[in-house]
């Protein structure tokens, strides 16, 4: 063995006790023996370095810590979850209390809540004159294009919400029906709806809106009380082209 080979094997393995290794070391005169002492006190170094103490419950701190760092971990994903679900709770509570607001300021919820104080109208049985029909019209600032349905035993100027309205009775078939006409009150589309005991009709008209809704009567007597009135409000219809 030569001098380059005992230094790298002593560099590769320092403790070493190979024999062919401590021949060279004892018999070498070009300094393999002080290479090989300087190797032995950087090992020596080397493992006094590592020979640290470990503190006592060591390893009890460290599982202690990453348990506490996982809880700590869960509590903030739960607070997390927690804070988003109130949020989706907060905004459906929200939504639900806006829609419910709607709900009670829509024309059928404020026909129907009018209609306690005016349920004695339902019970009158004597038919109008045209002239008093017409004058309820009137005194709504709105006058009648048309003939007024046969049956009327009542109208009253009234106030329907905040919107002012023309309140009428139509007795057909011994059924009565009320028809609200809110003259100026817009709405975009005609629907139907049921509301504590009353059926009815939102209608919407060129210059305003009618509810027609009655407790009992039949649809058909309710959809003949409405054409009547929309052909009053708005006049009748016009001929479609090739009739006469």
């Amino acid at each position: 063995m030569n001098c380059l080979d005992f230094r790298r094997r002593i560099g590769a393995e320092p403790r070493s006790r190979d024999p062919e290794l401590l021949a060279h070391r004892d018999a070498c005169k070009d300094g393999c023996a002080a290479f090989w002492q300087r190797a032995q006190r950087f090992e020596d170094d080397i493992e006094a370095a590592m020979a640290v103490a470990i503190p006592e419950g060591l390893a009890d701190r460290i599982l202690l810590a990453q348990a506490t760092g996982e809880r700590r971990r869960q509590l903030v994903r739960r607070r997390t979850w927690m804070a988003l679900a109130a949020s989706v709770l907060i905004g459906l509570a929200g939504g639900g209390m806006l829609w419910r607001q709607a709900d009670l300021n829509s024309l059928p919820a404020l026909a129907v809540a009018h209609m306690p104080g005016e349920l004695d109208s339902l019970d009158l049985t004597q038919p109008m004159t045209d002239a008093q029909v017409e004058a309820g019209f009137v005194g709504r600032a709105t006058r009648l294009k048309g003939p007024a349905p046969a049956g009327v035993t009542y109208v009253h100027d009234c106030t329907v919400g905040p919107y002012p309205a023309v309140h009428l009775v139509t007795r057909m078939n011994d059924e009565p029906v009320v028809a609200l006409y809110m003259p100026g009150k817009m709405s975009s589309k005609t629907t139907d709806f049921r509301r504590d005991g009353w059926e009815g009709r939102q209608v919407a008209l060129s210059g305003g809106t009618l509810v027609v809704m009655a407790q009992g009567a039949s649809r058909g007597t309710m959809d003949a009380v409405e054409r009547g009135w929309r052909a009053a409000i708005e006049g009748p219809a016009a001929p479609r082209v090739g009739q006469i």
